[in-house]
């Protein structure tokens, strides 16, 4: 007992919890409105039921015209009105709903951007949210607690008015004296011993639901994992032009469609049947549970008419107000099921709404540094990525000054890019520490430490917006700027034939008229928008990694004159790219095994450094 009600206990705080967030999402008054309209729908089949039960007794006593045409007025103009009044509401109320799926997608991205870099990518949050998305689709979560709330009260509100119109029936008996048979019809034991078989049945049909729901929510959960591998086929690759070409030069289409046939469709058919099977089962249940609660009171109500307890209009009444309480009573048990099968859903968006980040937050500002004399320094820094056991680096140590042109190179999986971001704070080590001038990189805010750098990674992505707004990353900013960072970046000539300028959309994804832009004048503009940042330290992490030697070593060189005294970092595998730099360091599995110039380095003929050079030279000579 104690255990059930613990369990009730969390499953009313899932509930209140779930509530609040439906105000987020539809409306502060989108629950009072489907509530209100839920209510009407609930109590309006009572004014038939009683008008209806009005009339009937009014022909059998052969009351006047007048009185049995003020009746139907009544009924007509009650449930014209009622109905009215259900309508306008609920179309208020809908259109709070049909914004639900865009604020319910926008506010899972705006948590996943409050998150630090490391948990928003990790694949237990990414699985989490697909589950929370899939929810979504398939109407439960957030939508559906409001519906089950608002029905429960409603059907609550059904159940009083029904109790109140055969309140007179159970005890009611004839004047007449009853003996035999119908003694026992007129007396309370038999009313009281109705109601009792009522609440058991009653009681079993909410156990089941209960334990159906929760069954379905089980097929369903482990149904999530389909999701993202058909929705990665269907809305994104085959979707892309890119990978339309591969899809019809290798005919990748059968591959395709196996796969998704074998992965998808058939474990999912399956899983729909196991669905239906509950449902189907669930659906007899409660059929056969009504029906045979309805013929008994049937009897009952007819039983009772017969000795005379009260006349046929009264049966109309009676016999329609306990089909009412009956169906009244069957969807708060199905309702009850439904929503505490929903509440394991959820807890999955309760869950990922109260993550938190994990890093660090420091209070020290970026203002005492002074960006023309510090140092960065690496100090036995060791990194593997979460969930994973492999470290990236070991035991790393390196530093950068302030001025230096740093080219970073070695073999891809060498782990120049894990340095990067760890230096940007992405990740944080999992052991040793990286400091700012002697003081740890972790003290500083994390918001103020990010204006230190301007980063062009090699798997940067523009916006489908405005060239201005890619460039400023924000809907204002200066032109005059923002085309002078394009004429650095080497791409003014190219926006200025674009028919809007700066006002031309990039990609066709929301304008008809958008540009699509070759990989260089993408890497262009992306340089560009680094450049308007205008931050003490500018990296280049492979950004150009698409492009062959010859065109990457020439952005290279124009990105290192535009720096001119900042600190800058270059990264890539290809060692002609960077041989400019005044200090080149070598990375190998995750360690700086060579550093110096391009002349030193050149000169250790069995370094890893003159090995890769001439592997690589011997294709341009």
């Amino acid at each position: 007992m104690k255990k059930f009600f613990v369990q009730m206990k969390e499953d009313c705080d899932i509930i209140r919890q779930g509530l609040k967030l439906v105000k987020i999402y539809l409306g502060k008054n989108y629950f009072l409105l489907n509530l209100i309209v839920k209510i009407l729908r609930a109590v309006s089949p009572y004014i038939s039921i009683y008008c209806t039960g009005l009339i009937i007794t009014a022909l059998t006593e052969k009351q006047g015209f007048e009185q049995i045409l003020k009746y139907v007025l009544f009924a007509t103009v009650s449930i014209f009105i009622t109905d009215i009044m259900i309508r306008t509401i609920n179309r208020k109320a809908l259109i709070m709903l049909n914004s639900c799926w865009e604020k319910h997608s926008a506010l899972l991205s705006r948590k996943a951007l409050e998150l630090d870099y490391a948990k928003a990518e990790s694949s237990s949050v990414h699985q989490l949210r697909g589950k929370i998305e899939e929810n979504a689709n398939n109407g439960n979560g957030l939508t559906w607690v409001a519906e089950c709330v608002a029905e429960i009260i409603a059907c609550i509100f059904s159940v009083i008015v029904a109790v109140i119109m055969i309140s007179g029936m159970v005890f009611s008996k004839s004047d007449a004296a009853q003996t035999g048979f119908m003694s026992v019809v007129n007396s309370p034991a038999l009313a009281i011993g109705l109601v009792a078989f009522t609440a058991v049945m009653i009681a079993l049909t909410v156990k089941y639901h209960s334990l159906s729901e929760k069954k379905q929510f089980n097929i369903f959960n482990n149904a999530v994992k389909f999701s993202p591998i058909l929705e990665y086929y269907n809305q994104k690759y085959l979707n892309e032009n890119e990978s339309g070409k591969d899809v019809r030069i290798f005919d990748v289409k059968g591959l395709i469609n196996e796969e998704i046939e074998e992965k998808i469709y058939k474990p999912t058919l399956i899983m729909r049947n196991s669905v239906f099977k509950v449902w189907s089962t669930i659906g007899q249940i409660s059929t056969v549970s009504t029906n045979l609660i309805g013929g008994l009171v049937y009897v009952f109500v007819g039983l009772k008419a017969l000795s005379g307890a009260f006349g046929a209009g009264k049966v109309v009444e009676y016999y329609g107000a306990i089909t009412k309480l009956i169906n009244a009573c069957t969807d708060i048990a199905g309702n009850a099921g439904y929503l505490r099968a929903n509440n394991a859903q959820l807890k999955q968006e309760i869950e990922y709404l109260e993550l938190v980040s994990d890093m660090e937050n420091g209070t020290r500002t970026i203002d005492d540094i002074n960006p023309s004399n510090c140092v960065f320094e690496f100090h036995n820094v060791s990194f593997a990525y979460p969930e994973t056991d492999v470290l990236i680096l070991n035991n790393f140590n390196m530093s950068i000054k302030s001025g230096e042109h740093l080219a970073v190179v070695g073999m891809n999986g060498s782990g120049k890019s894990t340095m990067i971001k760890l230096l940007c704070r992405l990740y944080d080590p999992v052991k040793g520490k990286i400091t700012l001038n002697g003081i740890d990189i972790r003290e500083f805010d994390y918001s103020e430490y990010l204006r230190l750098f301007s980063i062009v990674f090699q798997d940067f992505r523009l916006l489908a917006f405005p060239v201005g707004e890619n460039v400023a990353c924000s809907d204002e900013y200066d032109e005059e700027k923002v085309w002078k960072c394009l004429e650095l970046a080497g791409i003014k000539d190219r926006v200025e034939e674009f028919p809007k300028k700066l006002k031309q959309s990039v990609y066709k994804l929301y304008e008809k008229d958008g540009i699509d832009l070759s990989g260089g004048e993408e890497q262009k503009i992306a340089i560009a928008r680094a450049l308007y940042k205008d931050a003490p330290f500018v990296i280049l992490d492979e950004p150009t990694a698409a492009l062959d030697p010859i065109a990457e070593s020439e952005i290279y060189s124009r990105f290192n004159d535009i720096a001119g005294s900042k600190t800058a970092v270059y990264i890539s595998h290809r060692l002609s790219s960077c041989r400019f730099c005044s200090r080149i360091v070598v990375f190998d599995k995750g360690q700086i095994i060579q550093e110096g110039t391009h002349e030193e380095l050149l000169a250790e003929a069995d370094g890893k450094y003159s090995k890769l050079w001439n592997a690589q030279a011997q294709y341009y000579t």
